[in-house]
């Protein structure tokens, strides 16, 4: 079902891939074809929409511009095709979804699980990546949905919601700190610490804090994968930081202790939001899978508040 012109859809290949001959590969069309539909837009804007660099096309700001119209174009005309589907009493297409790493341990699967009894012939494609990376994916059109931790504002970016959960410092059951109550950054460093690298955002909460220390250590490992840092830390190698996302099962099973972080009497917080491009209007199978996600992560929020009362 597509009634918006070629051009559009050639424009918008070339802006995923950076390259007329990629482009046309993805959809299946002589490189000459994607040249003509380029060149033709391009005369009847009036600009050139590309600049060539050594690393392919890149959009001048016109076609940056124009990328904006076109992705609202696209995923608009998307959202019809669907909502027409719909009207069968089936809910078909995919919802593509960019995330922090802790969310796809424990709190994801549940809800794409619930939804997906619901709504069968809906299917997900999920990327983990760094808050900072969740931003650019959402902005270039490449996933619906995204879930980030102290996510910049963007004019770009709607946040449908933002959920208040506690940093901690995780350690082994047999740590020297696992029978406090809370810690503070401070008496973490009195032990190897195992610090996320600055892709992540834990990383980006927890300079301040380190910095206010006089003759602060070094970090004894720096890792971009949470995994890793919670194995590390399980394993009694030194003290990681995370929110009790993702820690769920681990906690659960007395594997790790999380110890809230303690600053000046005040907790330190971990905002994670959820967003979706600003200009965007969402099927409503996506739509019900987004109030699932907010549901779930609100719900955490509450239990958590009520766990540190």
């Amino acid at each position: 079902m597509r009634f918006h012109a070629p051009a559009i859809y050639y424009f918008d290949a070339v802006r995923r891939t950076g390259s007329i001959r990629a482009a046309a590969r993805t959809l299946n069309v002589a490189s000459s074809a994607v040249s003509r539909q380029i060149l033709k837009l391009e005369e009847d804007i009036g600009t050139p929409l590309f600049e060539r660099t050594v690393r392919g096309l890149k959009l001048t700001s016109v076609g940056e511009m124009f990328a904006r119209h076109v992705m609202t174009v696209i995923q608009d005309h998307d959202r019809f095709r669907t909502d027409v589907q719909s009207l069968s009493g089936t809910w078909r297409g995919t919802i593509r979804i960019a995330c922090i790493e802790a969310l796809a341990g424990s709190l994801l699967p549940g809800v794409i699980m619930a939804h997906r009894q619901r709504a069968k012939r809906v299917n997900f494609m999920t990327r983990t990546m760094g808050s900072f990376e969740v931003h650019d994916v959402l902005v270039r059109g490449d996933a619906d949905i995204g879930a980030a931790i102290a996510l910049r504002h963007s004019p770009d970016l709607r946040q449908v919601a933002v959920k208040r959960f506690r940093l901690g410092a995780v350690v082994a059951v047999d740590h020297a700190l696992a029978r406090q109550r809370t810690v503070t950054v401070a008496q973490c460093l009195s032990f190897p610490i195992i610090l996320a690298l600055p892709e992540l955002s834990i990383h980006q909460l927890l300079q301040p804090l380190i910095a206010r220390i006089p003759q602060a250590t070094e970090p004894a490992i720096q890792a971009n994968s949470i995994d890793l840092m919670r194995e590390l830390a399980e394993r009694g190698v030194g003290v990681s930081f995370h929110t009790q996302i993702g820690l769920e099962r681990l906690l659960e099973a007395g594997r790790v202790v999380f110890l809230p972080l303690d600053n000046g009497g005040s907790p330190v917080w971990s905002d994670l939001g959820v967003y979706v491009r600003s200009e965007r209007t969402l099927p409503a199978y996506m739509e019900s899978f987004l109030q699932d996600l907010v549901r779930e992560l609100g719900e955490r929020e509450q239990r958590e508040a009520a766990a540190f009362q």
